[in-house]
């Protein structure tokens, strides 16, 4: 069996690191992740209804309860249900959403950025980043792999089954990212814990060659304060 390593224990070292650190970004500790796209052929598909992953079968089976759907598996191995859904109550907790740009290769960050500086590594934290200052232009470079896409993360709660404990949604799209200042702003007029839709919005266009084109694009819809919902509910 191929060794390369054999006569190089400091870069067996080195890459033993850069494996844990690729399992660590790929595997957070979360119990269910919402999924809103997935690979047919190869070939990146946006889904109509959403997808929830999960290491546990006791939470696919609760998913399933919830919001009906098949049990499949993902490609990582976890449990994957395909819900009938497109739309699903959500808890959110403004101050522990995350945000920011990023350009991955070989599964590892290589470029972490909020759009004007980087974020990380430390010896380059606060420095500028160099992206485009034109969105489309941003968009374009993301497009080619020469620069970073949205990374938002969404860690959530399950207001039917809060045992179920916290997953998360990783939005990627642009949609969602130009949405996200007006959605914090809306999220900020909460105090504490707010109940928002989490959807799946179905987009029907033609374009100027007469092409149709259709897409979903993820959607967060804040409602009201958690808190009042719950006081609200005539079975609490």
């Amino acid at each position: 069996m191929l060794d390369i390593f054999a006569t190089d224990p400091e870069a067996k070292a080195a890459r033993e690191e850069r494996e844990s650190a690729r399992e660590r970004a790929t595997r957070p500790d979360y119990a269910f992740q919402f999924r809103s796209g997935g690979r047919v052929n190869g070939k990146p598909v946006s889904l109509r209804q959403w997808r929830i992953t999960t290491p546990k079968l006791e939470v696919a089976q609760a998913v399933k309860e919830l919001y009906g759907g098949t049990i499949g598996e993902a490609p990582n191995g976890d449990y994957a249900v395909d819900t009938d859904t497109e739309t699903i109550e959500v808890v959110i907790d403004a101050s522990k959403i995350e945000s920011k740009l990023i350009q991955w290769a070989d599964g590892l960050p290589v470029h972490e950025c909020d759009g004007s500086v980087f974020l990380s590594p430390d010896e380059d934290k606060g420095k500028p980043c160099g992206c485009p200052k034109i969105l489309a232009e941003r968009k374009e470079k993301a497009k080619q792999r020469r620069g970073p896409k949205p990374n938002i993360v969404l860690p959530i709660r399950l207001p039917q089954d809060e045992d179920l404990g916290l997953g998360k949604y990783t939005a990627t799209a642009w949609s969602f990212a130009e949405d996200l200042p007006y959605t914090m702003k809306a999220l900020g007029r909460i105090d504490g814990e707010a109940l928002c839709i989490l959807r799946l919005e179905h987009v029907e266009y033609t374009t100027q060659s007469g092409e149709k084109r259709e897409f979903t694009k993820p959607v967060l819809d804040v409602v009201t304060s958690y808190q009042d919902a719950i006081s609200a509910d005539p079975e609490d």
